[in-house]
């Protein structure tokens, strides 16, 4: 019986083993006691070169330094970049800096206006002035700029007006300039009080003078008030609105002095498109507007005054200067309605306004 124990012992010893040798694949290992049932400890599992996993820490250190490494790589990279863009600009740059300095050296030579263009054939013309159509046409410089103004409106509901009641209700304005010119006034109106006929072409038309004569307060030829013809005003083509992002286009204009003892009143008109979407003003302004038609205005008038010219040559005179009140004026408009008790055309007080003389009005507004 004891030898029987002995061998089952030994045979189990033995299989033990075998059965670890088998799982290891043929693994070396290591008991500390060959002849104990202990568990069985691998050392080294196959022998080939694959390097056993690393702990995680290591793991992520080795992607750090892997991702700055790349980094500096592609800061390097655009550094070289920038340098040869940097290096193209300045050449470019250089380039255009000695163009515009040859076309600057070729405007200034008065004989580069008369060559032809090469291969064109074309004859280059010399430069002129910009001309902005919120001054006066050149043609009004020509008699000097002592009787030019510029008027300042400021559009919008006034107290006691004859306006439609939702018009400028929000009290809402509009403020605009227009440059005008009453050159023609010099001689031209006091020669014919005398009886003297002037030049038709100062005169403004039938339909400027019909409507403008209509605002005159006393029309009785007893009374000792006398009435210049009515001339023709002269004026930019447009009305600079919005600080010049919006204009209003003026179609016509007309003036004449109403000569009194006591005081005298310049009394003039100008034919407009409006603001009422129109084609050349087409911002909005909400509840107020500046209807199209006619614009009436009247100031009081002070005379002429002879201006000498700064130069030397005492033989060298100015054309008049004409004396216009600064104070605020009113502008009106005709409309039909029935304020005064029936149907008629009534005078409506559209806003206010300021006659400034042009030379004054530019170095205040820098345009």
């Amino acid at each position: 019986m004891s030898g029987q124990v002995v061998v089952i012992v030994v045979v189990s010893r033995l299989l033990f083993l075998a059965a670890a040798v088998g799982v290891v694949s043929g693994g070396f290992i290591s008991t500390t006691d060959s002849c104990s049932l202990r568990p069985v400890v691998v050392i080294l599992s196959r022998h080939h070169n694959t390097p056993p996993p690393l702990p995680p820490h290591h793991t992520r250190a080795r992607g750090r330094r892997r991702a700055a490494t790349a980094l500096f790589h592609s800061a390097k990279n655009n550094n070289d970049d920038n340098e040869v863009n940097a290096t193209t600009a300045t050449a470019e740059a250089e380039r255009l800096l000695a163009r515009a300095k040859a076309i600057r050296e070729e405007l200034g030579n008065n004989d580069s206006n008369k060559h032809l263009v090469e291969g064109k054939g074309i004859r280059s013309r010399p430069l002129q002035n910009i001309q902005s159509e919120f001054s006066l046409p050149s043609t009004s410089l020509l008699f000097g700029s002592n009787n030019n103004y510029r008027l300042y409106l400021d559009v919008g509901r006034e107290p006691g007006t004859w306006m439609d009641p939702r018009w400028g209700a929000s009290g809402r304005r509009i403020e605009c300039t227009i440059d005008v010119s009453f050159f023609s006034s010099s001689s031209s109106s006091s020669s014919s009080l005398q009886g003297a006929s002037p030049d038709e072409g100062l005169l403004s038309s039938e339909e400027i003078t019909s409507g403008l004569i209509k605002t005159v307060a006393t029309k009785s030829s007893s009374s000792s008030s006398k009435l210049s013809p009515v001339f023709k005003l002269h004026h930019a083509p447009f009305a600079r609105l919005r600080s010049g992002f919006d204009k209003m286009k003026i179609n016509d204009g007309g003036y004449c002095i109403e000569y009194a003892p006591k005081s005298s009143t310049i009394r003039f008109c100008l034919s407009v498109s409006g603001t009422g979407g129109s084609s050349s003003s087409s911002a909005s302004y909400g509840d107020v507007f500046i209807p199209e038609g006619k614009l009436y205005f009247a100031l009081p008038y002070f005379g002429t005054t002879t201006v000498q010219s700064e130069d030397d040559d005492s033989n060298n005179i100015m054309p008049p200067s004409m004396s216009i009140s600064k104070k605020e004026g009113t502008i009106c408009v005709k409309q039909f309605g029935w304020n005064t008790g029936w149907w008629r055309e009534e005078s409506r007080i559209l806003g206010v306004f300021r006659a400034v003389p042009l030379d004054e009005a530019k170095r205040r507004d820098k345009f």
